[in-house]
């Protein structure tokens, strides 16, 4: 049973107790101020916080048997009734312990509500050429069925995949209950045989956060997979039951999150596209791989746990970011100082606000700690942007202002709203009409220092508009092992009984009057690196074995 279910029941069993003793001393007293006391056990309806439930129809019913003592003054029939309400709310216990569909959450309502929220305001319907009836034929039936059989996991697997088609960085689910959700993602990325497998940019495969049972075999991190059970890793990633699911991972210590699967960008999902392989297996799993003589050999490995507490922190540890606070400096080096901004806001009183006024109090520090900087020496700058989450662009427009050259910088329009139809405006040729523009003015402050933002797949929203707008600029050079995630229209919610769903419902335009940032049909989101860190042998080494930051190594490399 619910745990508020739970309380309501026993408060109702210790109200029907209460009425027993003082239906004697009511009785006594011969006072009718009393009788109030018999509405007591009506507020079991209010305990029951998570709404009416038909398995609670025994506790409800005594609530109303205990009632009668309201209408009546004789001290045995209050008593009496108190007692048949009590019995009569235990039945409560095996009514909601056998039926199967107690507290059933209404899965097909839930999605049935939000795919008719999406088809009407997803605003990159066109612009990504979304078949919703090919995808409401494909996800309600399995819906259907984890309403059927109350599987929290089907209905995640669902969303996961009706999620992963849109590949778009704002359309994502979240179950209600968060516990449930970890548990399905655990499940179905598999077994850990002692390594996770990454794909290097020279097409090669190997591994990575190996286990040091492998060096038996010598396997250690950067050896080269030729083979996962007889496939080359991509081509066995995609048979994974987790392939073209969006996954949502969690590192309970660390607390980071990243998004497995539906990757707006193709070259993005293209990097990951060993990740899901290393976890397919049941028992044993075969490996291939090249010894150091350079010659093939297979290996069968064992089952050594749950693939996700191999995964996890291979995730973390090629997406690490520096671990400081959100608008944290760090001197790297004589010349060089990096800023952490893992997210886009603030406080909660200039997130609400697009005036440059309400950021005066950020821009006056960052401003302070830049001059103390360029005092002692500090010529050039890294914003550490990976796993950026997003945020306020006005908050973006106030940091960029300082680092950019002198001048006036356009970003990024608005759709113009149609309110009488309910929609965005478009012409003739379906392409939406821009209206308001957002904007910066660059003051040069680092006085031309030079700036390189890191970035990764998990750097999206905001952090994707910081992107786009600095690149270009001359002092700016945009570097990562990945570009950024590649979403950038305005977010709205859809809160359901069995989670909660966000999706891209407001229009960003460029200044071409073509869709910001965010990929179209072909996959290829519009703010890109500088340059791209190979992910090789090297950077593996670097960042498993000496447990160094090789993309920040790298960006300084760049400066020097």
């Amino acid at each position: 049973m619910k745990q508020f279910d739970i309380l309501a029941l026993l408060y109702g069993i210790a109200a029907c107790i209460a009425l027993f003793i003082l239906a004697d001393r009511a009785d006594r007293s011969k006072s009718t101020g009393w009788k109030r006391c018999w509405l007591i056990p009506l507020l079991t309806i209010i305990v029951a916080k998570d709404g009416p439930e038909l398995s609670l129809l025994p506790l409800y019913l005594g609530s109303l048997i205990a009632l009668t003592g309201f209408f009546t003054e004789q001290k045995k029939l209050r008593q009496r009734s108190s007692v048949i309400a009590a019995l009569c709310m235990l039945l409560t216990v095996p009514v909601c312990l056998l039926n199967p569909r107690y507290r059933a959450i209404g899965y097909k309502a839930d999605f049935q509500k939000a795919f008719d929220r999406m088809r009407r305001h997803y605003v990159l319907s066109a612009h990504k050429n979304i078949d919703w009836d090919a995808l409401y034929a494909a996800y309600m039936p399995q819906i259907e069925e984890a309403e059927r059989t109350q599987d929290a996991a089907k209905n995640y697997y669902a969303w996961a995949g009706f999620t992963a088609a849109f590949h778009d960085g704002h359309v994502s689910y979240a179950m209600r209950d968060r516990e449930a959700e970890e548990a399905a993602v655990r499940a179905i990325l598999g077994n850990d045989y002692g390594l996770a497998v990454m794909r290097l940019t020279d097409g090669r495969f190997a591994a990575v956060n190996t286990d040091d049972s492998l060096k038996a075999h010598g396997i250690t991190n950067g050896t080269i997979i030729t083979k996962w059970n007889g496939m080359v890793p991509d081509e066995a990633s995609k048979t994974s039951p987790a392939w073209n699911m969006k996954l949502t991972c969690t590192d309970d210590e660390t607390e980071n999150m990243w998004e497995l699967g539906g990757y707006p960008d193709i070259d993005n999902e293209i990097f990951y596209s060993g990740l899901l392989a290393a976890g397919l297996g049941d028992e044993t799993a075969s490996v291939s791989y090249l010894d150091a003589a350079g010659k093939e050999q297979t290996v069968t490995l064992p089952k050594l746990g749950e693939y996700a507490d191999r995964l996890f922190p291979a995730m973390e540890t090629i997406d690490q970011g520096l671990p400081l606070g959100n608008l944290t400096w760090q001197r790297m080096d004589k010349t060089t100082a990096c800023l952490r901004v893992t997210g886009m806001s603030y406080d909660s009183k200039s997130y609400a606000s697009d005036k440059p006024s309400a950021y005066t109090e950020m821009t006056d520090q960052l401003k302070m700690q830049i001059q103390e900087y360029m005092d002692d020496g500090v010529q050039d700058y890294v914003i550490d942007l990976r796993n950026n989450g997003g945020g306020s662009p006005h908050m973006v427009n106030a940091m960029m202002s300082l680092f950019a050259p002198e001048g006036h910088y356009p970003v990024i329009y608005d759709g113009v709203w149609d309110d009488d139809a309910k929609c965005w405006k478009t012409d003739e040729n379906g392409k939406y009409l821009s209206g308001k523009v957002t904007s910066f003015n660059g003051e040069d402050f680092i006085q031309g220092g030079r700036v390189i933002l890191l970035v990764n797949a998990n750097t999206v929203s905001a952090g994707d508009y910081m992107v786009k707008a600095m690149r270009g600029l001359p002092n700016v050079t945009v570097i990562g092992f990945t570009q950024p995630n590649g979403s950038c229209q305005a977010v709205g919610g859809l809160t359901l009984d069995g989670g909660a769903l966000s999706f891209s419902n407001c229009v960003n335009n460029d200044a071409d009057g073509n869709i910001f940032i965010d990929s179209g049909t072909d996959r290829q989101s519009t703010d890109d690196l500088d340059v791209q860190i190979p992910f090789d042998e090297q950077a593996i080494r670097t960042l498993f074995d000496d447990g160094e930051d090789y993309a920040m190594q790298q960006a300084l490399a760049l400066l020097r």
